[in-house]
């Protein structure tokens, strides 16, 4: 099943390139309930799949972070963060009634009677949710094969001055290529956000992802010269991290070829 999910995101994934929109759920789960709500997001994969088919979204794809039990500060953070992409806000924009679609997709496997239990679970597990709408400003190609293990960085940044979004796109994006080039990293993408929730961080102004290859060999970047110095130190200094968080793919539904 990894290594299906694995392909199937090296596959489809060119598509991300092309969704200008991403909405973020953090959620955390109840107590207990975990198991609950990967039934939720099992039911909800095909639900999902219908509506890319139908060109209501571009893609959707539900993390698991992985967290240290014994670390405080990790069993603060959410136990799921769920992605809906959209190519544009003409898309985004479009009225879907999710419960009617849901029922059509289940028509022929659930009664009334299950299918309402399933619906009603969705709105049970969850204890709390954050959101984020974010737009794509860049990404990279995608490099990784099929067969790889890969490992999901996600980060929240607070933009600290005028020049951080060009220090990303112009400067630490090529770093990010290089790594690419020796074969560490499969993926980067930075993401500007554009409206949250009430209850989300109101710190973050931007995030990014980075995929890495986990048999990947070290690599250390060739930043002797005093130019690679100075842009690190200012770059660095353009910004400030908010969230770090390591995680991995549950499930993900893409446009098909």
């Amino acid at each position: 099943m990894k290594k299906y999910l694995l392909s199937t995101i090296f596959i489809l994934s060119y598509f991300i390139s092309f969704s200008q929109l991403v909405s973020y759920e953090a959620i955390w789960v109840k107590e207990d309930m975990n198991a609950s709500y990967l039934e939720v997001e099992e039911f909800w994969s095909k639900v999902k799949e219908q509506a890319i088919a139908d060109g209501s979204q571009d893609f959707w794809v539900v993390f698991q972070l992985e967290k240290d039990l014994a670390n405080e500060s990790d069993m603060k953070k959410p136990d799921f963060i769920v992605m809906n992409g959209f190519k544009d806000s003409i898309q985004r924009s479009k009225s879907v009634n999710w419960k009617e679609l849901a029922r059509s997709v289940y028509k022929k496997e659930l009664s009334k009677k299950k299918f309402e239990k399933k619906w009603s679970l969705g709105w049970e597990v969850r204890k709390e949710t954050r959101s984020f709408l974010v737009e794509r400003l860049d990404n990279t190609e995608w490099k990784a094969q099929p067969d790889q293990e890969l490992k999901f960085l996600f980060n929240g940044f607070q933009q600290l001055n005028e020049d951080y979004e060009n220090y990303e796109m112009k400067y630490f994006k090529n770093m990010h290529m290089k790594r690419m080039d020796n074969g560490q990293l499969a993926w980067w993408e930075f993401n500007k956000v554009l409206s949250r929730s009430d209850n989300a961080n109101k710190e973050v102004t931007h995030f990014t992802m980075d995929v890495i290859i986990n048999d990947a060999s070290d690599w250390n970047p060739n930043t002797d010269s005093f130019v690679d110095q100075m842009m690190i130190k200012n770059g660095v200094a353009s910004r400030k991290r908010i969230i770090g968080d390591t995680m991995k793919v549950l499930y993900a539904k893409f446009p098909e070829n």
